[in-house]
Parts: structure tokens; sequence; C-alpha cells
């Protein structure tokens, strides 16, 4: 498969999992760690933790490492990436086709 097409397949199915949404208005204006968007959206730790090594995955997030200012402690900030999905039935068919070139080489 096309990597464009893998990465908006990817991008898609996880922008439909539940809580994604919610995750990125949490991060939409700022960097946060993980544990601070758990609790701002009440969203289980775990939960976050997961969906967002999934959205980094697919490219709507970034996660670095940072300093805790109050603590010291090293720690984990996510922050959105700027991406965007243009897709339409025209799209979706050069996709297919591509896929299918690409398989029948």
């Amino acid at each position: 498969m096309q990597p464009e097409a893998t990465q908006v397949q990817s991008q898609l199915k996880i922008l439909g999992m539940r809580h994604t949404w919610e995750i990125i208005a949490n991060i939409k204006n700022g960097s946060k760690y993980m544990k601070q968007i758990a609790n701002e959206t009440e969203i289980p730790y775990t939960t976050v933790q997961k969906r967002i090594n999934d959205m980094e995955q697919a490219g709507i997030v970034r996660v670095f490492s940072d300093v805790d200012q109050e603590t010291g402690k090293a720690i984990k900030k996510v922050r959105i990436s700027r991406f965007r999905i243009n897709i339409d039935p025209y799209t979706i068919e050069k996709m297919v086709t591509d896929d299918q070139q690409f398989i029948n080489r």
C-alpha cells in the first residue's frame, strides 16, 4: 500500500476511536504531560497512554521528553502535530487504484 494511503487510513482509524477527539481538544493550545491530560479529561491514564501512542504512530501527535518544574522528574509531554486529511471519492479511488497497481507489479 502507498505510504500516503496507509497514513490516511491510520489517521482515520485513530480519529474514529473513543477519546481521541477529547485528547486533541485538550492539547490543541499547548503541550501537556499525559497525567495532566488524564486528569483534565477524566480519561483513565492507561487509556490516555495507549491512545497517545496510537496517535503518535499515525502522526497526529508528537511525544517528547521534558522535566517537571515542580518535582525535577523526567516526564513525557504531548504536542499536537499539524495534520490535514483531504479525502473525497476521487482521492479514495486514486489510493485504491494506486494500491492495486502496486500489488499487481
